[in-house]
């Protein structure tokens, strides 16, 4: 009889803290992200943000990273937009010239209107410059990072005090090994390879930041950029910009590189842009609009497999309902299927035929594969 007059009360308890444990997961998402929505707001007084990050060399004047990041804090996403530091632009003040060449007419502001440009005009809100001392002491302060090194690295440069020696594979790199991995560029993909190591280093660093063992760190590591970055940005902001992707998940951090391909201009070797799609992604992605959510099926019709990144994550870095995503075999012509909001907006974007149909998709074919070669 006792154990009956307990059951009642035990059963009813249980199903309370079960109610309670349920309601913390099923709200603590929405209620952070109430918390990011109003941080970024507060911060910067919108929710999208495109910020420029220069590597620099002080004493040429020049940046061997140019990355151009459309973040989006309503998703907590982040899409990053390398540019090789040898393409060729035109340079206000120095006629053209390697874009890396920019920052010598004016810093990063001068480097940022540059980038501007080439992207058709997009607005870019702040910038972060560093040097690679500076770089190599944020990593210090966070302890080193872990690095899957993609190839062993055996290099001497007296004169510039650059010094890289590194096996292959993963392994803990301290702050000036991290500075000489990401500035390596003497082997076969030249500055490509660099861009998609720049790309992996500050993936690696947003995560190691990320960990409630980090966290600590964090003021003290804002302290140190604040001497060792020169930013459009506040301390307020930065904490903020922390703080919004702190535990981001993997897959809301994109990267990929502006189409390109190496060409040369007299006796030097460039990069030249693409310009229809350097266009293109500046319209798509850096946008401060957002996008109609229709669900949108895209397929590269191109015959380029390696455009497959690029392509979609401008679209789904911009925010566009993007579920699926294929290779189709070649076509001629471009095309935008459906009568959706959506499709009437790509169809504009991409200057298009749209045709009707019962589900939107976005076809890019040969006439607007990207001149990579």
């Amino acid at each position: 009889m006792r154990s009956k007059r307990w059951f009642a009360p035990a059963v009813i308890a249980a199903a309370a803290v079960i109610s309670i444990a349920a309601g913390f997961f099923f709200f603590r998402e929405p209620i952070r992200q109430q918390i990011v929505t109003q941080t970024a707001q507060h911060s910067f007084g919108r929710l999208k943000l495109n910020l420029l990050i220069l590597g620099y060399q002080a004493d040429e004047a020049t940046t061997d990273t140019i990355i151009l990041a459309h973040l989006d804090a309503s998703r907590r996403t982040a899409t990053l937009v390398s540019i090789p530091r040898d393409t060729w632009v035109p340079v206000p003040g120095a006629g053209y010239n390697k874009i890396n060449a920019s920052y010598a007419y004016g810093g990063g502001h001068a480097t940022a209107r540059v980038v501007s440009k080439l992207l058709g005009g997009v607005p870019i809100d702040a910038i972060v410059a560093l040097q690679p001392e500076g770089a190599a002491a944020i990593v210090d302060a966070m302890g080193g990072l872990d690095v899957n090194v993609d190839e062993a690295m055996d290099y001497d440069d007296n004169n510039g005090d650059l010094h890289i020696h590194l096996r292959q594979g993963e392994q803990h790199l301290n702050g000036s090994q991290v500075a000489g991995y990401v500035r390596f560029r003497h082997d076969a993909s030249g500055d490509f390879a660099r861009v998609r190591r720049q790309q992996q280093v500050l993936k690696l660093m947003m995560d190691q930041l990320s960990e409630p063992q980090d966290w600590a760190k964090l003021p003290a590591i804002v302290q140190l950029s604040r001497k060792e970055i020169n930013t459009t940005m506040s301390n307020q902001q930065l904490i903020s910009l922390l703080e919004i992707y702190r535990n981001v998940p993997d897959d809301n951090i994109r990267s990929f590189t502006l189409p390109s391909k190496v060409g040369w201009v007299g006796d030097a070797s460039v990069v030249f842009a693409d310009p229809r799609w350097a266009k293109l992604i500046g319209a798509v992605l850096f946008s401060r609009e957002d996008p109609p959510q229709d669900e949108v099926l895209v397929a590269n019709a191109t015959g380029n497999s390696t455009f497959d990144g690029t392509l979609v994550g401008a679209l789904r870095g911009a925010g566009w309902n993007v579920p699926t995503f294929i290779e189709s075999k070649v076509k001629r012509t471009s095309v935008v299927v459906g009568t959706s909001p959506a499709a009437a907006v790509l169809a504009r974007t991409f200057a298009t035929a749209i045709r009707p149909g019962t589900k939107t998709a976005l076809v890019i074919g040969a006439d607007l594969a990207p001149d990579t070669e």
